[in-house]
Formats: C-alpha cells, sequence, structure tokens
C-alpha cells in the first residue's frame, strides 16, 4: 500500500512538471509570434482550442484587418509533448469562408473548425465596442 502511495505521489510530481513545460512552451510560442508582427498594428492574434474525441487542436492565427490568414500554426496531440507547426496551407484564406462554411453544414476539420470560432469571437468584439 506504502508503494503505491509514493508511485502515485510521484506521476503527481510528473505531472506536474510537464504542465508546467508545456505552458512555458506555450509562452515561449506567443511571445516569438507577437514579437515577429509587433510593428504591423493592423494584425490581430487568436488563438482557440477545438476538443475532439481523443485529440484536443490549438490554433494560433495571425490575421490583417481584413480577416485574411497572415499566419496559421497548429498544436495537435494529447501529449504534453505536441508542438506548434505553421500551416501553410491556409495562409492567404479569409476567416470568413470558414465561417460560412460552417453555417452550410459542411464537414469540416477540427482546423477549420476552430479559424470559423476565431471569426465568430472576432466579431463578438467588433459588435461589442
Amino acid at each position: 500500500m506504502q508503494i503505491l502511495l509514493i508511485v502515485l505521489f510521484f506521476l503527481m510530481i510528473a505531472q506536474s512538471m510537464t504542465s508546467i513545460i508545456q505552458v512555458k512552451y506555450y509562452q515561449k510560442f506567443v511571445y516569438g509570434i507577437t514579437n515577429k508582427y509587433q510593428g504591423n498594428s493592423s494584425y490581430e492574434f487568436y488563438t482557440d482550442v477545438s476538443k475532439g474525441k481523443i485529440l484536443k487542436t490549438i490554433v494560433a492565427v495571425v490575421v490583417d484587418s481584413d480577416g485574411r490568414i497572415i499566419s496559421c500554426h497548429v498544436c495537435k496531440g494529447f501529449t504534453v509533448f505536441a508542438r506548434f507547426k505553421e500551416a501553410q496551407e491556409y495562409h492567404g484564406l479569409v476567416l470568413e469562408a470558414f465561417h460560412l462554411k460552417k453555417g452550410e453544414k459542411n464537414r469540416m476539420s477540427q482546423v477549420e473548425d476552430t479559424l470559423a470560432k476565431v471569426y465568430s469571437r472576432k466579431l463578438e468584439a467588433v459588435t461589442t465596442d
């Protein structure tokens, strides 16, 4: 019984340490993106999460004032070792297209669904100002 408690204690410590590593990585990534586009005041940075049945997807996107995607990074996985990867296929697309596609009830990938949520958040920010 004592061995089980010791093992559980060390598992809790390991989970805490990996969570700290994940948070530090996320903070470093966000800092890097914001510094990269710091000089252009017409760009906006959004992040959002989409949770699937097994995997979660985090999307970090930089858009211009027209809603056109300048930079899109995707982090997919269920471990703390998942890393952001640039998704070139979304560069130059407009966020509104994903919102309209979702409204048409078309099947969308987790990334596209998350981009539609980002557009909805962008609309909320505009209408509440």
